[in-house]
C-alpha cells in the first residue's frame, strides 16, 4: 500500500487565529511556530495546507477527500486561491477514469470542491463513499446540491452507516466537526481529515475549533484518534496541518518532521 499527500492549495485562514480557535494562546503560538512552522503565514496568522491522499492498494487506486476545486468555486473564492488537483493527479501518474473510489472525510466545500466538473462526477468510474449521517446534514445545503446531488444521480454514490471496510480500508466514525464525519485507517497512517484541523489541537485536543458542529463530540473524537495513533504508532495525516503528526516515545504527539516550507508548489509525497 502507497499512501500518497496532494496538496491542492495553501491558502492563510481568511479570520484572526483567535476566532477561529476560541482559546488561543501565545503558548499555541509558540509551540506552532517551534514545531510546524509551516502553519504559521509570515503575519503570524494560520497558514492552512489543503490535504488529499491518493492511496493505492490491491488493484484500488483510492482518493481521500478532494480539495477545495477550481477557480470560481465557492472554496476557492473565499480562500482567495484555486485548487490543483488534477494537475497533482497526473504528476503523481493517476487519471480520473483510474480512480475507482473517492472517500469523502465530509461534505464540506474545502474537502469535496472537485467531486465534479460541470455537474458530471469528475472521477467517472468511482464510487463515491460517505457516511449516511453525513449525506443527511448535508443533503439541505447548496454544498450537497452543487457537488453530491450529481454524483447520487448517476448512481455513484455509496452511504456507510458506522465503522466499515471499503476497498480494504477501515472507515472510522469521528462525529464531531460534522454530524458523519470520518476517519480513514490504512496501514501506512491514519487520515484525520478535519478531526484536527489545527496541530495543537494534537497538544491540546481540547481546543476547540468555532466550526465544529458538537464541540465536546468532536474532542471526543480527537482523543481517540490521538490514542490510536499512540497504540499503533501510525502517523495522523489531517487535511490542513503541513506535515503528518506522530506519537513520541513519551506519548506526546507532534510533528513528523520539521520543516519550514510554506510554498504552494508542494509536490506530490509519500508518506
Amino acid at each position: 500500500m502507497d499512501v500518497t499527500v496532494l496538496c491542492d492549495a495553501v491558502a492563510v485562514f481568511p479570520e484572526p487565529i483567535e476566532d477561529a480557535l476560541p482559546g488561543w494562546s501565545a503558548e499555541h503560538q509558540a509551540w506552532t511556530a517551534a514545531n510546524l512552522p509551516g502553519n504559521v503565514a509570515p503575519d503570524g496568522g494560520w497558514l492552512l495546507h489543503f490535504h488529499s491522499y491518493l492511496v493505492t492498494t490491491d488493484g484500488h487506486a483510492i482518493l481521500v477527500d478532494t480539495g477545495i476545486g477550481p477557480a470560481g468555486g465557492e472554496a476557492a473564492e473565499w480562500l482567495g486561491t484555486p485548487g490543483r488537483l488534477p494537475q497533482l493527479l497526473t504528476t503523481a501518474g493517476v487519471e480520473p477514469e483510474e480512480i475507482d473510489t473517492v472517500i469523502l472525510t465530509h461534505i464540506h466545500l474545502d474537502h469535496a470542491g472537485w467531486t465534479t466538473s460541470d455537474d458530471r462526477p469528475r472521477f467517472p468510474r468511482a464510487t463515491y463513499v460517505v457516511q449516511q449521517a453525513e449525506a443527511d446534514h448535508a443533503r439541505p445545503g447548496t454544498t450537497y446540491r452543487n457537488l453530491i446531488a450529481p454524483i447520487a444521480e448517476a448512481g455513484q454514490l455509496r452511504t456507510v452507516d458506522g465503522e466499515t471496510t471499503v476497498a480494504g480500508l477501515k472507515l472510522l466514525p469521528t462525529p464531531g466537526h460534522t454530524p458523519g464525519h470520518q476517519a480513514v485507517l490504512t496501514d501506512q497512517a491514519i487520515l484525520a481529515g478535519d478531526t484536527l484541523v489545527h496541530p495543537a489541537q494534537a497538544r491540546r485536543p481540547e481546543l476547540p475549533y468555532v466550526y465544529e458542529r458538537d464541540v465536546p463530540v468532536a474532542i471526543t473524537s480527537r482523543r481517540t484518534l490521538l490514542t490510536l495513533a499512540r497504540t499503533t504508532g501510525l502517523p495522523l495525516a489531517a487535511a490542513h496541518p503541513h506535515v503528518p503528526l506522530a506519537a513520541q516515545p513519551d506519548g506526546t504527539i507532534t510533528a513528523q518532521r520539521h520543516s519550514t516550507t510554506r510554498a504552494t508548489a508542494c509536490p506530490p509525497h509519500r508518506l
